[in-house]
């Protein structure tokens, strides 16, 4: 019995060791290729957010296309992630809002121009995970130019109604919610909203 008792422990012995070796060699890989990762992030940190920057220029531009500058407000508001006012030359424009509503797929950013006088002069979809072929049609210029040139309370059937996207009706109503909430920010603010909470 005690050669058995003395091979078990042996046997075990070697389990831990290999156990332990296989371990360190696990920890090893995945340290190094966390420091490879983490020193990738670092060399195009600095490229990601310049390139960033370009797309949300490039909404600014195409939701406000009159406005040659834009200067991004500090204002709380809840129901918004940001809001930047437009400019053409030195006369104010109107005011682009960023919103996220929530869709079928998860939020959906997007970037609403409002004018002066609380009418929508354009919108884009930043980023989405809607469904492609369906909600991902979201960002089909076609579909966001209906949007062009009404006021709040946009609707999918009745009075300023839009086209529903066919077969992504969630996705077609969070665009609304947002373009609807981007209007009624950019109208909160113009009234006075920024002197309140800002």
């Amino acid at each position: 019995m005690s050669d058995s008792n003395t091979a078990q422990r042996q046997k075990m012995t070697l389990n831990w060791k290999y156990i332990g070796k296989l371990g360190l060699s696990l920890f090893l890989i995945t340290a190094i290729a966390a420091l490879v990762l983490g020193l990738v992030n670092a060399v195009t940190a600095d490229t990601i957010a310049q390139r960033e920057e370009e797309e949300r220029q490039a909404a600014l531009t195409a939701v406000m296309s009159q406005a040659d500058s834009f200067t991004d407000l500090d204002w709380e508001n809840d129901s918004i992630d940001g809001i930047t006012a437009a400019y053409t030359g030195s006369e104010l424009t109107g005011y682009c809002v960023e919103v996220s509503p929530n869709g079928f797929g998860g939020a959906i950013s997007m970037m609403v121009g409002v004018d002066l006088e609380g009418y929508v002069t354009g919108a884009v979809i930043l980023d989405h995970s809607e469904t492609a072929g369906l909600g991902a049609r979201a960002d089909d210029p076609e579909f966001l130019g209906q949007y062009v040139g009404k006021t709040s309370e946009i609707t999918l059937s009745g009075a300023n109604a839009i086209d529903a996207l066919s077969g992504a009706t969630i996705t077609s109503k969070a665009v609304t919610l947002g373009v609807n909430t981007a209007i009624e920010a950019a109208i909160e603010y113009m009234e006075g909203g920024a002197d309140s909470n800002g």
